[in-house]
This record gives structure tokens, C-alpha cells and sequence, in this order.
């Protein structure tokens, strides 16, 4: 049987409108995620000024998951954002790569969605139920990742830290006139880790403390820590002490700390010190 023009014109149109189009649209308003390594996906964000995106999931991923990969990472305006501004890679922590993959978690529990910088440094993380509950929450940890990237792209100082031995800094201290400052941490402890990469490495932090303090950051479970966490009763991390060349404890605060409240804290420690010595 002989089909006439109009009919194979429409048959092409059916076949355009059923098949190609559908499979078009669905490209459109899609985070796209790239095979890569985590190490890949670095050399890449170096190149390209983006930030990671790693869908840290397992062989099956979990249901809201799959929600958020269906019902979230397609909506336009989201998909435009990440591809733009983010290599999307995933990490199956049940592979090799995953293991190797591993220790920048920093002991994060997966399945997780976690925003890096080019350097692996983590920015942000949340998981799917908070995606779900809230669409925007993914949005303003996307953009607030991206704008710590790029501030931290321009700082090029972090705090100097001296060799943690004990006895030279207080010597250092007393000739100086200054107080020291111990970052007192250890090396489970999440908040800890995040000051050491994204509070300490600013540029107007660094600038402070280098200025104020001979400066300590002193693993608690080793060398002279577990002495000081006798001596000045250290019970969380991380905990920042102030003291002055005699070994009097002058200052005190905890806990993870945006730039603006550790500089005001470190700010009320050289306060505190000046108060003590003109009595």
C-alpha cells in the first residue's frame, strides 16, 4: 500500500511529538551529574571557577533520594544553578572509589549531598529529607557554598601557627607581652576541622591573630594535650583558650565560629589581657 504525502507528513509529526520531544523535554531542566573522580571533579572546578556537588549515595539509593533525583533535580531553575555553577558527580561509598573517597566526609554520615570546594574543602551538606521538606534549603546551601568559594578564592592568608611545644610558648608569650592562643581540637571532631579549613584561612582572621598571638593549635590526645585538658578543663571541642606568659587562663570560647564572632572573641580575650595587666 502506497502512502501519500500528507500521510507520511503526519506520521513524522506523531513521531516528533511522541518520541523526540518528550525525550527533549526531558533533558531540559535536568542536574546533569558527570562520571568523574573526586579528584577529576576537582581539576575541573579549578579550571572552570565551579564548585563540587557529590550525591554521596550506596549501590540502591535510598527512596527519598530517588524523590529528590525525579521530583527536584528537575525542576528548571534549579538545574540551570547546578549546571552552571557545579560539577555534579556522584560517589557510591560501596566501591573503591567511594573508600578513597571516604575521609573527606569527615565523618559525615551518607546518604548525603555535600557541597565542596575546588580544593575538596567541604562548604555545605544536607540530605533528601531536608530537600523535600523544604526546596529552598537546597537552593541556599547551593548559593551559600558558591559565595564561600569564591571568598575564600581571595583569601590567601590563615593563622600561623607555632610548633605546639608547651614550655617555648609560654617563653614566647612572657617576652612578647602577648597572650597564646591554643586551638585545642582533635581529630574526630567535625567543627574543629571546618575552623581549621574555612574560619582560620580568612584573610582578616589571619591578619588578628597573627598580630595578637602566638598562636598554638594543639591535638588534644597527643604531646602536652592531655595535660592541658587537666589543667584547664577542657571538655568540648573545639575549645579556644586564651592565656597569658605565666599560664593564667585569660579567655575562653567553643564551638564552630563564623569569622565575624572568633575575631570579636579574640577581640575580648586582648581586652580582658590589657584590663588584667594595668592593676
Amino acid at each position: 500500500m502506497k502512502l501519500n504525502k500528507l500521510t507520511i507528513q503526519l506520521s513524522l509529526l506523531i513521531f516528533l511529538f511522541t518520541v523526540i520531544a518528550p525525550q527533549s523535554y526531558a533533558q531540559k531542566g535536568k542536574v546533569v551529574f558527570e562520571d568523574l573522580t573526586f579528584d577529576q571533579a576537582m581539576a575541573k572546578a579549578a579550571k572552570t571557577k565551579k564548585i563540587i556537588f557529590v550525591d554521596v549515595t550506596r549501590p540502591t539509593p535510598a527512596a527519598m533520594n530517588v524523590q529528590v533525583e525525579k521530583e527536584i533535580f528537575t525542576i528548571d531553575s534549579i538545574a540551570k544553578f547546578f549546571n552552571e555553577h557545579c560539577i555534579c558527580i556522584r560517589e557510591d561509598m560501596f566501591t573503591e572509589e567511594g573508600k578513597k573517597f571516604a575521609p573527606r566526609l569527615a565523618m559525615l554520615m551518607y546518604p548525603v549531598y555535600v557541597f565542596y570546594d575546588k580544593s575538596g574543602d567541604q562548604l555545605s551538606f544536607l540530605n533528601s529529607h531536608e530537600i523535600l521538606k523544604d526546596t529552598v534549603s537546597l537552593m541556599n546551601k547551593a548559593r551559600t557554598s558558591l559565595a564561600t568559594a569564591m571568598e575564600k578564592e581571595v583569601n590567601t592568608r590563615h593563622i600561623n601557627f607555632d610548633s605546639p611545644v608547651w614550655a617555648k610558648a609560654l617563653a614566647k608569650a612572657k617576652k612578647e607581652n602577648k597572650m597564646i592562643f591554643v586551638d585545642a581540637y582533635t581529630t574526630w571532631c567535625r567543627p574543629c576541622i571546618q575552623m581549621a579549613k574555612d574560619v582560620f584561612t580568612l584573610d582578616n582572621v589571619a591578619d588578628f591573630y597573627n598580630k595578637e598571638f602566638v598562636n598554638l593549635s594543639i591535638d588534644m590526645e597527643k604531646g602536652d594535650g592531655p595535660a592541658l585538658i587537666k589543667k584547664y578543663a577542657v571538655k568540648a571541642y573545639p575549645d579556644f583558650l586564651f592565656i597569658d606568659g605565666d599560664g593564667n587562663l585569660i579567655h575562653r570560647g567553643g564551638g564552630y565560629q563564623e569569622s565575624k564572632e572568633f575575631i570579636q572573641l579574640g577581640k575580648d580575650a586582648v581586652a580582658k589581657f590589657h584590663k588584667n595587666n594595668k592593676k
